[in-house]
């Protein structure tokens, strides 16, 4: 069963609505990317989905239980969540960090060294977490997330913007490691603000608008036309099909 959201509403206090009987399904196996302006409730459904918040009304269901109801081990077992900017309250090497995946338990060992080794850390994991880049805390914070889950079965990686700070190089490898999970049953929902990114290397997409409601949901080759981005982002987005047959989106009009 997919990780659902089932007409879920949450508002901050003495604020508007941001997010208005939303439904939709992070599903096993496949990247999800969540897209939509800025303020449309993004980083705020990746929470929700993932137990840290809890909605106004509507309800999240995983193994046809509300999420509410799983304790926080259970939901460990079952849910990695990455922010956007990873912060730690003392300062934890980067092994130490990576180490925490294992605590939600019946972890192997070895996956650490294989997370190491996958992300690149080897060569600073004795380096405290605080003194990294912004884009080696994301990748050190994606290490520590596939110790939690990885070879799980029915476990989901919730990821609120993983990449937005980090090289090209790191980007793609982040992309491919998150299909590779995909590849091994897990569901991904991924918020992503590059489009192109999420074209090419989702397989789903959930659009949000403006006032927080879903405008597009599935395929991602259908969800992400040009039509439903150009509203929802109010500017010309148009498909390009290159040479070697990949379509790109183009922001603006074409030469």
């Amino acid at each position: 069963m997919p990780l659902t959201a089932d007409s879920i509403a949450f508002s901050y206090p003495k604020s508007p609505p941001v997010l208005q009987s939303v439904s939709c399904a992070i599903t096993p196996g496949s990247v999800t990317a969540i897209v939509g302006p800025n303020g449309a409730g993004k980083s705020t459904l990746v929470r929700l989905l993932a137990g840290l918040r809890t909605p106004d009304s509507g309800a999240v269901w995983l193994d046809d239980q509300s999420l509410s109801s799983f304790t926080p081990r259970d939901r460990a077992q079952r849910i990695a969540f990455l922010e956007q900017r990873p912060s730690l309250a003392f300062d934890f090497s980067v092994l130490r960090v990576v180490s925490f995946g294992a605590f939600a338990g019946e972890r192997d060992c070895a996956l650490i060294a294989d997370a190491l080794q996958r992300f690149e850390l080897n060569t600073i994991q004795h380096k405290p977490f605080a003194s990294l880049s912004v884009g080696q805390q994301q990748r050190v914070a994606f290490a520590r997330a596939w110790v939690q889950i990885a070879g799980r079965e029915h476990a989901y990686l919730l990821a609120d913007e993983p990449c937005s700070a980090m090289d090209p190089r790191h980007t793609l490898q982040t992309m491919h490691t998150m299909r590779t999970l995909a590849d091994q049953g897990i569901g991904v929902g991924v918020v992503l603000h590059d489009l192109n990114i999420a074209a090419r290397y989702t397989d789903r997409a959930i659009v949000l608008d403006p006032s927080g409601r879903v405008v597009a949901s599935g395929e991602s080759e259908q969800a992400l036309s040009p039509e439903t981005l150009s509203s929802v982002f109010e500017v010309s987005i148009s498909r390009h099909t290159l040479d070697a047959g990949r379509s790109v989106l183009t922001i603006g009009d074409p030469d």
